[in-house]
């Protein structure tokens, strides 16, 4: 009896233990949001300030092939279309025709092959049983490869009247938006002429042109500050991808830099201010940072930092040389540890860890 009340006390403790045990929380952990800051401001040197463009990454001018008179246009500035959206058409009656003209002269021509075929294969015969002349043959099979040489052009011209209709057809090359129209309907229309300007749907750049006196401190992959004067100075990061080899108007050279993390308001066309240090001090090197990346160390010349790897999406804690004197408005020099371009925490960075996974915080 003792023993059966014991069992049961026992089986009574394992179901509430198991029972806490499904109740109990699953514990999700939580990716901290991250702020970033973009090395690139160099720590001696002159500000330098140019005007450029916004520009999608990807544009293209269309225009027909082939020539016509418009018969309908069905899009207009700022439409956004699709991959293979047909915006203009010419009229295809005339092409049509063409078609119907070079499909009645392959059906003469096939005609006209196979009757030589046969009359070569008669020919043929009779050679070979010695009742008709060398020459005989000779000029019956030129006449059957000439009238196949004719079947094939007329083959040719018959595939080229079929492209040349289909052009009529002027479809997107990709998705994007309209950013130009010159063309109506009911006008006539030359091959090459251009009719839309058409933005791809993606990333964007800026272009400006910088004087030949700065352009050997220029590099690719160079990060510089662009702001965006219509939309209340909005600022973006954007990192230049494109130098030009030769210098044009007024000895400048012209530069395209990606946009990072644009605005979402930022249109093609739309102005910007591009901004940049160059070195004014070739024996010190450095970086100019937000006070509030640094996390204090052992030593007043040391500190760290904690940057951003975008292939892991973890920080790391990387200690940072700092020379005396180093501060000023909010900001500090970094003669060690960082480079252009990196990213590195700018808020909270007491609460990171060495190897913590982390998202960017969204713009």
């Amino acid at each position: 009896m003792f023993t059966h009340i014991v069992h049961k006390s026992l089986l009574a403790v394992l179901l509430i233990t198991l029972t806490a045990c499904q109740d109990k929380p699953e514990v999700v952990e939580q990716i901290r949001s991250l702020k970033t800051f973009t090395v690139s401001e160099l720590a001696n040197g002159q500000q330098r300030r140019f005007p450029g463009i916004v520009h999608a990454t990807d544009s293209s001018s269309l225009s027909f092939e082939v020539s016509g008179k418009v018969q309908q246009v069905l899009v207009d500035i700022g439409d956004q279309v699709k991959k293979g959206q047909l915006l203009a058409d010419l009229d295809k009656e005339p092409y049509k025709l063409d078609v119907q003209a070079a499909e009645a002269d392959l059906a003469t021509a096939r005609s006209n092959y196979k009757n030589k075929k046969q009359q070569f294969s008669r020919v043929d015969e009779l050679e070979k049983k010695g009742w008709a002349s060398k020459s005989m043959w000779d000029a019956a099979l030129a006449e059957r490869d000439s009238s196949k040489s004719q079947m094939n052009y007329a083959t040719s011209k018959l595939n080229l009247a079929k492209r040349d209709l289909r052009l009529t057809d002027l479809t997107a090359p990709f998705d994007g938006s309209i950013a130009s129209r010159s063309v109506d309907p009911f006008t006539k229309v030359i091959p090459g002429q251009k009719l839309f300007e058409i933005n791809a749907d993606g990333t964007m750049n800026v272009e400006f042109d910088i004087s030949e006196t700065i352009i050997s401190q220029i590099h690719q992959g160079m990060t510089v500050a662009v702001t965006f004067p219509t939309l209340n100075n909005k600022t973006s990061e954007a990192r230049i991808s494109f130098i030009g080899s030769a210098a044009g108007v007024a000895n400048s050279f012209p530069i395209k830099a990606d946009l990072l993390n644009p605005p979402s308001a930022i249109k093609p066309g739309m102005t910007a201010d591009i901004r940049f240090t160059l070195r004014t001090d070739k024996n010190q090197d450095g970086f100019l940072v937000p006070l509030a990346t640094l996390l204090p160390g052992d030593d007043t010349a040391f500190a760290y930092v904690f940057l951003y790897n975008p292939e892991t999406s973890k920080v790391h804690k990387t200690a940072v040389e700092i020379p005396q004197d180093a501060t000023e408005n909010n900001m500090i020099q970094i003669s060690k540890g960082v480079h252009a371009g990196d990213l590195i925490a700018v808020a909270g960075v007491s609460f990171l860890n060495d190897g913590q996974q982390v998202k960017l915080m969204q713009h």
